[in-house]
Formats: C-alpha cells, structure tokens, sequence
C-alpha cells in the first residue's frame, strides 16, 4: 500500500530541551530538532523525523532516524550524550510531535544545513601569531631582567622584578581583553547595521538571541549580561552587526553601563600595571643610575 503523506498540523512550538554531548549540541527549537555536530547546523523539522532513539551505554545518546523514500530505511543522525534524562525527555518530545508518514521526497530533503558560526572561537589560548611572539619576547626580557639583577648582586631588586610579574600579569588579564572588547564595538559599530535579536534558546547558564542580517541570512549571539531588553521585554535586544561579517555582532549598551566598566578597567588595571612597573622595569633604572 503507498504511504500517504500527512503533513504536522501548525502546532505549538517543542519544547526547550537541549542535550549535549563531547563538544557537539542537540535542541529543540520552534517545530525542529537541531544538530550542532562536526561544524554544522543541522535543522531537522519534525515532518522528517520517523522517529528518535535513546541509545548507548545508559540510554545517554540520541538517534534521529529520518524517512526515507519509497521504503528504504532514511539517514540517522547519532548525538553521543551526557545526560540521559535530557536525552529520554529529549526523544519523548520528538516521538510526540513527528508526523505518522514520511513525506513522498524523503526525509533528508526537509533538512537544512549551513556551517556554525566560529567568530570568537580560536582553538588553544586564543593567541595570534603576533601576540605569542610578543608574549615569548616579554618572558624573554622578565629572564633577563632577573638574571641581570642577581647577577650584579642586588639580591633585594631581584626579589622584587621576580614577585613584580604578578601584578603585571593580573593588570594584564584585566586590560587585554577589555581594549580587544573595545576595539571590536568600535569597529563593528563604526561600519554596522542596527537591527533586533530574538530570544532564541537556552543552553545550561547560555542564552542565545538569533537577528536576522539585510541579506535574510539568521544569525545566533550571546548577548552582553548588561544588554537591556526592549521596551522592557528581556526576549528582544538591540544589536549591532558588522556588514561585512554578519555574524559578527555587539549588543547595545547603556551609556552609564560603558563608562562604569571603562572606569573600572582603568583604576584596576592601570593600578596593578603600576605596581608592576614599581617592582620590575624600575629596578633596572635604580641599577643603571647606582652604577
């Protein structure tokens, strides 16, 4: 007997259930299961879905199986879990809301992919090829500038130059980040385009808000803990995105809210960053005025 398609009545939206596994990410979202797994994006509607699996050692895992077509089994797509209550709760929705019949094209065909986005990913530390030379240039000056000073027995300055990296490296940790945080609201906001951003999901302590670029193209962004909702609704934001590179985007702030933290990262950092100075590039000056 042929299968008759039956397309899902408009329903309501699934529930929020995520369920992470070892750097990949299963959701569900609007009428949709999402993939997020070996940098892609899958969006599986729900009409694709034959049905979902809790699988594996602890029934932790989940299996999307897909209809196929004419009768051939579909593709399955395997989310290695952590958690097996999301991942049972997670397939007990999904069962609930999947349509009895396949669609006639298959499953596969409803499914969109697109890459995830990576802005703000570096893999290791983070660190450029400039910045690592700079920070192998800077150990390379705090060696010499200790070996220097115990070797022309000031053993009390040598002290100093070798405790005074700690402030340094803390007045380090506070500046660094806040002028890279700086200099990307400058150059976004400086050629970007103002738009509204949606309450999108929440994954664990994360909230993503997805807008939607000039071009249609959706994009996803963590917003800012001080990024304050419109007209006092916490589901829609303001932001900013760059033009050339939609997918990178900053919230808007309150003025009060950027002058207290640039403040704060000046009398904190620029008070440690002092101290610093006092404890070790200063004692080399003291040795070469004494000598």
């Amino acid at each position: 007997m042929s299968r008759h398609y039956e397309p899902s009545p408009p329903l309501s939206p699934l529930p929020s259930i995520t369920l992470r596994g070892y750097g990949e990410t299963m959701w569900l979202e609007g009428r949709a299961v999402v993939l997020e797994q070996k940098g892609l994006r899958r969006r599986i509607p729900v009409e694709a879905v034959e049905e979902a699996r809790a699988v594996g050692r602890g029934r932790r895992s989940v299996e999307i199986a897909l209809w196929g077509v004419d009768g051939a089994p579909g593709p399955v797509f395997i989310l290695k879990g952590r958690d097996a209550a999301s991942a049972g709760r997670l397939v007990e929705a999904a069962n609930r809301a999947r349509s009895r019949n396949g669609p006639p094209q298959g499953g596969a065909a409803l499914v969109e992919e697109r890459p995830t986005s990576t802005s703000g990913r570096k893999k290791g530390l983070g660190l450029t090829r400039r910045e690592r030379a700079v920070g192998i240039a800077l150990l390379h000056v705090y060696v010499g500038g200790f070996a220097l000073l115990a070797w022309a027995g000031e053993p009390q300055q040598a002290a100093l130059w070798l405790l005074g990296v700690m402030p340094a490296l803390f007045g380090l940790l506070i500046v660094v980040p806040s002028l890279r945080w700086a200099w990307k609201r400058w150059t976004v906001r400086r050629r970007g385009v103002m738009v509204v951003a949606v309450f999108a999901r929440k994954e664990g302590k994360r909230t993503f808000f997805r807008y939607t670029d000039l071009e249609g193209g959706t994009h996803e962004i963590e917003p800012d803990y001080a990024a304050r909702g419109i007209g006092g609704d916490p589901k829609r934001i303001e932001v900013v995105y760059d033009r050339q590179h939609p997918s990178r985007a900053v919230c808007s702030l309150a003025a009060s809210t950027l002058v207290w933290r640039t403040a704060g990262v000046t009398l904190a950092g620029g008070l440690l960053l002092s101290l610093a100075f006092l404890m070790m590039p200063l004692q080399l000056i003291l040795l070469a005025l004494s000598g």
